[in-house]
């Protein structure tokens, strides 16, 4: 199973799906972590149909703020989700939250699960169901008695198919625990910052992103990979080669991204450019998925002064893998600590613009094809 927070496999070759039946709503509802790859606390959920299978979904995350006018931003988010999945024939809507019947007295989020369904009412779709799972129990926002009282959970973590879901499927993301920086010893720390304070020396730096991509762990180098992200040239082209290849980052023009949006002439320069704002050929998902784990840990091992250039390229690896919620949360933090750091601010328009890239959206579309077959 896959969705548009987890994109499928490198590159984006498409395993055949396994096939899990439903037959009931609370089946369903157990499933979904399996089904988008991600746990959805604090999260909607849209599940997209085709006939009677799904094979993936998206996540938006619940704002702090929710009142009337955000809900209905939300439920126009999810139908314009559902816009991109043109030959999607139902939807399932869930809301996960940490918030409970007892303290709302009543289903939880009742104006957004309200407005949720006028939006969907006006689509061609088959509404499978508008549901909420809450902290004290879950129901549907289309039954009264639901409303008014929870069902329990158990219905849900027992669940025969949720179990299986769960055997079958990758261990879904942890958005909380991955956006924390990982712990690293004060020793490596200190041995980053000392390779941070050397006179910077030209060398191969292909050759060091594939040795601290696919090689045994190196402190000295990962300081290395931090001092050559603080240089706009060379971090563009380690992007470019996270995504690709060795050969991609030395092809990769110095500030890429600028050069796209002025209008590249050159046909390579521009598929690269074209790469970084989430169109044209997919990235390598694994190289992706590797690269994530490391950058979190560089930007960790990494003295404040020079952790944004890490964290942004982090984000844009992220939201290339399609779990734009994360990304975000790692380029606020890349402000925060840099509000100059003019590829953080791209990235954020970017990212504003285009919460998901192309590749992603078109994985989701193929992930209901398979499911369908």
């Amino acid at each position: 199973m896959t969705s548009t927070q987890r994109t499928p496999a490198p590159p984006f070759r498409r395993r055949d799906p396994e096939v899990l039946r439903a037959s009931a709503i609370q089946d369903l509802l157990a499933a979904v972590p399996s089904i988008i790859g991600i746990r959805p606390e604090e999260s909607v959920v849209v599940v997209p149909f085709l006939g009677t299978r799904a094979g993936g979904g998206f996540r938006i995350p619940l704002p702090e703020t929710l009142r009337g006018i955000e809900a209905e931003a939300l439920a126009g988010g999810c139908a314009a989700m559902m816009e991109t999945m043109p030959r999607a024939t139902g939807v399932l809507v869930v809301v996960c939250t940490r918030a409970g019947y007892a303290e709302e007295r009543g289903i939880p989020h009742l104006d957004l699960g309200r407005a949720v369904l006028r939006r969907l009412e006006r689509t061609r779709l088959d509404i499978i169901a508008v549901a909420c799972i809450a902290a004290d129990g879950w129901g549907r926002y289309t039954d009264a008695e639901e409303c008014r009282r929870p069902r329990p959970l158990l219905e849900i973590e027992r669940s025969e198919t949720g179990v299986l879901a769960r055997a079958v499927a990758d261990e879904p993301l942890d958005i909380d625990a991955l956006s924390v920086l990982p712990p690293v010893d004060e020793a490596d720390r200190a041995l980053v910052a000392e390779v941070l304070r050397r006179p910077p020396l030209v060398g191969d730096t292909e050759r060091l992103v594939e040795r601290w991509l696919s090689g045994p762990r190196d402190v000295r180098r990962e300081g290395l990979i931090v001092r050559t992200l603080q240089l706009p040239p060379l971090r563009d082209r380690v992007t470019v080669q996270i995504a690709r290849s060795a050969q991609a980052g030395v092809d990769v023009p110095p500030v890429v991204v600028g050069e796209a949006r002025a209008g590249a002439d050159d046909d390579q320069d521009l598929e690269l450019s074209v790469l970084l704002l989430g169109s044209g050929r997919a990235p390598e998902r694994a190289r992706l998925a590797r690269a994530t784990g490391l950058l979190a840990r560089a930007a960790a091992l990494a003295p404040e002064e020079a952790r944004s250039s890490v964290l942004t390229v982090l984000a844009w690896c992220w939201w290339a893998r399609g779990v734009s919620s994360l990304a975000g949360l790692h380029l606020d933090e890349a402000l925060r600590l840099d509000p100059d750091d003019s590829m953080a601010r791209l990235y954020a328009s970017l990212f504003a613009a285009r919460p998901l890239p192309d590749w992603v959206l078109a994985a989701a579309a193929e992930a209901l094809d398979a499911a369908s077959t």
